[in-house]
């Protein structure tokens, strides 16, 4: 440090807390454990915001297109959806910044602003060259973590983005309003959820899972401190009603932990594609200025004692996106969910049976209107 004070050029510029900052990042990253983590005072501010679910922006998923960045998914009353966007419009400019090119990371630094600040749009709407033009006040909007609908033949839908704070509660109100609407099946959606607490994952199997049946297992690195955690006494659930999980590449952590016991348990069928694999506990410990250090605790077990840390959770049957069906929004695996769930309804296939019949289907063939989640 003497010699980086008296010879690094630029260094009276730099303040104690950026050296500090720079310290602990480093010294966290020197575990060598990519889910070990230093958060600073502002990032550990954003960090408690996502687990809330409120953010100040436009309310606007997104994601990276050869065009542009093209919204995926618009929040009900937010920003967005009061300035006209819609989903499949494909951002160009924000003000005077080109973000044509820019990864998704780098659109939503661009995008999100101070609540009542104004972001100024260029899109293009689908297919249409012309550049269109509309003015989007920023506000906090907050993003709740599951979503329920109904789809055709009396099944139900609920998409669970987070299992954030207050996930667990999200989920019993709409497993409620579905379930007591009649459904004859549930598809749970648990794609693109990078998990968070795991808590809320056994609440979640709580629900569809008998009582006191083991979820996950958590071993440290004293074995004394091994648990196994089992669904919670008491819960009211509907485990009599066919029910289909979706996942992906980047359903991780917590979602992991619901959808692996949900196949150690063989309940239930899971399709799309092979989870992410992030299997080890992150314990976030605050520090004294506001800042968090999260590192790696222990790590996750199925309850067939099975660790699928960076290996992922492989789908009873797989269904893979084409690029055709990203351009289109069409969403081939919850169609394919649609069928399978129908044909378990009306003749009563076991999810052994139904494995054997379209496990070698990639459901190409499948054919439908456009599917906006």
């Amino acid at each position: 440090m003497d010699i980086i004070r008296r010879y690094s050029y630029g260094f009276d510029k730099k303040t104690k807390v950026d050296i500090e900052n720079a310290v602990m990042k480093s010294i966290v990253s020197g575990l060598g454990d990519k889910h070990s983590t230093y958060f600073t005072q502002k990032e550990t501010s954003e960090f408690e915001e996502a687990l809330r679910g409120d953010f100040e922006w436009i309310g606007a998923v997104i994601n990276e297109n050869i065009r542009g960045i093209k919204i995926m998914k618009i929040i009900v009353w937010s920003p967005a959806e009061k300035s006209g966007l819609k989903v499949g419009d494909i951002m160009t400019r924000v003000g005077d910044i080109n973000i044509v090119g820019k990864s998704t990371e780098e659109a939503v630094k661009v995008i999100r602003g101070p609540k009542w600040t104004k972001a100024e749009i260029t899109y293009k709407r689908w297919e249409e060259n012309i550049d269109l033009h509309t003015s989007v006040i920023r506000d906090k909007v907050n993003v709740p973590s599951v979503g329920e609908k109904m789809l055709d033949n009396g099944i139900g839908y609920i998409e669970v983005s987070t299992f954030g704070e207050h996930t667990s509660d999200e989920f019993i109100r709409s497993w409620n309003t579905l379930t007591q609407s009649g459904v004859r099946g549930i598809i749970l959606d648990f794609r693109n959820n990078g998990g968070w607490y795991l808590d809320t994952a056994v609440d979640l199997a709580s629900i569809v899972l008998p009582e006191s049946v083991p979820v996950v297992i958590i071993k440290q690195n004293n074995t004394s401190k091994n648990e196994t955690l089992m669904t919670k006494v008491g819960i009211k659930n509907n485990i009599n009603i066919p029910i289909i999980i979706l996942i992906n590449d980047f359903s991780a952590s917590a979602s992991e932990i619901f959808a692996g016991a949900m196949q150690d348990h063989k309940r239930w069928l899971l399709i799309g594609e092979k989870s992410y694999g992030k299997w080890s506990v992150q314990e976030p410990f605050d520090l004294w200025d506001g800042s968090i250090i999260k590192i790696t605790t222990a790590r996750w077990y199925t309850p067939n004692d099975i660790s699928i840390d960076e290996k992922g959770i492989t789908p009873d049957i797989g269904v893979m996106l084409t690029n055709k069906d990203y351009d289109s929004l069409f969403d081939r695996q919850l169609r394919a969910a649609e069928v399978i769930i129908i044909d378990q309804i009306k003749n009563k296939k076991s999810v052994d049976e139904l494995k054997e019949i379209y496990k070698n289907n990639n459901f190409i063939s499948l054919t439908g209107s456009t599917i906006t989640k």
